[in-house]
């Protein structure tokens, strides 16, 4: 269903599938239907259940994790990370540098999001330059890198080079001088324009050159050609930050176009077909939900069920039987799902045992919980597992997100100060 080498380019004009309704018709449209709050709950939820495990994040050993749990009164939310929790168990300690309530690397992919969405929706361009800024050599990250993030921002640090490369070696009618000239005008805006945005930009210091239309429209044949040769910055990985993109993306669009977005988003980071499906498929139900309104807690399994049968069509055969496994459960057994799927960060493994525990449990908190106990990478879950439980429970109350665990996460405030999160979070 879904193939490679998308552009990964950012547009500063609206992108052409916001162009009917207008965007901002659009977002007062859907707003006086249904609001933001389920939005704003997805948001939230994601962070939260991000950071409420981050201080078990990556223990593989539901034993240690139930002794330290038992040893806290029962509390598994909110823990301070600590090495000695590591210890005699298969793990991987990650996040010496955090404290409770910090969100995990997992977090930080939706802080990037944010600083990339706004009144014009998602900008690719903007993503990337974010993520450049926050993840990469001299930004403000500072913790656990993994793969995705890793292998993206070294993509993103020798993507300048690469063009100019190409470009120095296709053949041309271009002579030598004005061929380097191309290639370092096409290499400097290549990340922030679209295909028509960036000839138009790059024509500008040339035409000031007074070159002829034929050698202009030289280097629109060569940004053709190195577009088409050169597809998305992250590798080939299908692990969880994949999934990082959909609930938010889910807001701006619908049916193929939102196919088409979610694709662009993901494949920054994850240009892997599984991924890009299962992050598709997560999209769409988070859409759903959206559009339809947020059901009564006591029908909030049976709606998601009936949105997973909807939607799974959109993944893989192998995801298909994957997910019918994960709905044939009759009651919550996390133990053997975990058992049965895995528990890293694969979204093979991810995504059925998140479904596993959302169509068993009844409120956040409960998911939740079972989610860290579970063990393994349930901040990576957490992706999927909060939005949905966010969005089917709301905020507060007897099944919602737990105000006090809002207060407790800290990267809330840091959301706040985003663009996206001014305009989606209020």
């Amino acid at each position: 269903m879904y193939g490679r080498h998308h552009d990964i380019r950012g547009r500063q004009s609206r992108p052409k599938f916001m162009d009917d309704p207008p965007l901002e018709l659009y977002l007062v449209l859907m707003s006086k239907q249904n609001g933001t709050e389920l939005l704003q709950a997805a948001i939230l939820g994601t962070v939260v259940a991000d950071a409420s495990g981050m201080g078990l994040h990556w223990i593989y050993s539901q034993g240690k994790i139930a002794q330290i749990v038992k040893a806290a009164g029962g509390t598994a939310e909110f823990f301070e990370p600590h090495a000695d929790n590591y210890q005699g168990v298969p793990a991987f300690f990650a996040h010496p540098q955090r404290h409770a309530g910090d969100s995990s690397n997992y977090g930080e992919y939706l802080y990037v999001l944010l600083r990339a969405v706004g009144e014009q929706g998602f900008d690719r361009g903007a993503y990337v330059r974010a993520f450049g800024e926050h993840f990469g050599v001299g930004g403000t990250y500072v913790g656990y890198a993994d793969t995705p993030m890793r292998e993206t921002v070294f993509n993103m640090t020798r993507l300048g080079k690469d063009i100019e490369q190409r470009i120095l070696s296709t053949k041309t009618s271009l002579d030598e001088n004005q061929q380097k000239a191309a290639a370092h005008y096409i290499a400097r805006y290549f990340l922030e324009f679209d295909t028509d945005g960036l000839k138009e930009t790059v024509r500008t210091p040339l035409k000031l050159q007074e070159w002829k239309a034929e050698q202009l429209n030289e280097v629109d044949r060569i940004i053709d050609v190195v577009s088409s040769e050169l597809g998305a910055l992250g590798p080939d990985d299908d692990q969880m930050p994949a999934l990082s993109r959909s609930a938010v993306l889910a807001h701006f669009a619908a049916e193929e176009k939102l196919d088409r977005l979610v694709e662009q988003a993901v494949r920054i980071t994850n240009d892997n077909d599984e991924a890009v499906a299962y992050s598709c498929f997560f999209a769409h139900i988070m859409r759903d939900i959206y559009e339809t309104g947020r059901p009564n807690p006591e029908a909030a399994q049976d709606t998601l069920r009936k949105l997973v049968d909807r939607h799974a069509h959109r993944l893989s055969s192998h995801a298909q039987e994957l997910v019918s496994q994960a709905m044939a459960y009759e009651t919550l057994d996390y133990r053997g799902a975990t058992k049965h799927f895995g528990a890293a960060c694969h979204v093979d493994m991810a995504v059925p045992l998140v479904l596993h525990i959302l169509l068993n449990t009844t409120s956040f908190r409960e998911a939740n919980r079972i989610n860290i106990l579970a063990s393994g990478d349930n901040c990576g879950r957490a992706v999927m597992l909060g939005a949905v439980a966010g969005a089917l429970y709301g905020i507060g109350g007897e099944h919602g997100i737990p105000q006090e665990w809002i207060e407790r996460t800290s990267i809330v405030k840091r959301l706040r100060e985003t663009d996206g999160a001014r305009l989606l979070l209020g």
